[in-house]
């Protein structure tokens, strides 16, 4: 829903059991702990595990789908992150490829797993979006937080959101057309990132 699938991405679930932001961590663990006496009844379920990170998830393979899974419990954070990136990714046609390729080099190198304390696929996208806005010239991408504070700010009500909002950008705020081919994006990104300071 990101904008930033591909055919072998997981989905990411996010059970809100309570319009609040804040629940206690421990709730969510024994949302999640029920949650997985379930899931190990049922025959299509493979390679179930509870992870305790900072937010608990029950990760495992849909057999039937062939899909991963990574389901949390009240993390709403999610919810408005995924609905940013699927903003991001309609802006510009290059975003999308641009993100893919980062994410498959990442995978190629072994760099993208938080279990192993590397980057997250989120990680690599931000990156990529922060160097459309900030390594280019001109900007690729606007800062969305900017033009649209109301709907972007961090007390949005997550009932209220509509992901696959197509945002248009108001006039005043158009950045002149940067006309860079993908590969010479690519290029820059892996040279804006070794010159980073």
């Amino acid at each position: 829903m990101n904008g930033f699938a591909s055919n072998d991405s997981d989905v990411d679930v996010c059970l809100l059991v309570k319009p609040s932001e804040l629940d206690a961590r421990s709730t969510a663990l024994e949302h999640l702990m029920e949650i997985l006496q379930y899931l190990r009844e049922t025959n299509f379920v493979e390679q179930l595990e509870i992870i305790h990170a900072k937010v608990p998830i029950i990760t495992f393979f849909d057999a039937t789908r062939k899909f991963k899974v990574d389901l949390n419990c009240n993390n709403s954070v999610g919810i408005k992150n995924t609905r940013l990136l699927y903003c991001y990714s309609k802006l510009d046609w290059r975003v999308k490829p641009l993100a893919l390729v980062v994410k498959l080099w990442a995978q190629w190198h072994d760099i993208n797993s938080p279990k192993r304390r590397t980057l997250s696929s989120y990680s690599l996208v931000l990156m990529v979006i922060h160097f459309l806005q900030c390594g280019t010239n001109p900007p690729v991408l606007p800062c969305l937080h900017s033009i649209f504070a109301n709907k972007f700010k961090p007390d949005v009500d997550i009932y209220a959101i509509d992901i696959h909002e197509e945002l248009k950008i108001p006039s005043a705020n158009r950045l002149p057309e940067n006309r860079q081919s993908l590969g010479e994006l690519l290029f820059e990104f892996f040279k804006y990132y070794v010159e980073f300071e």
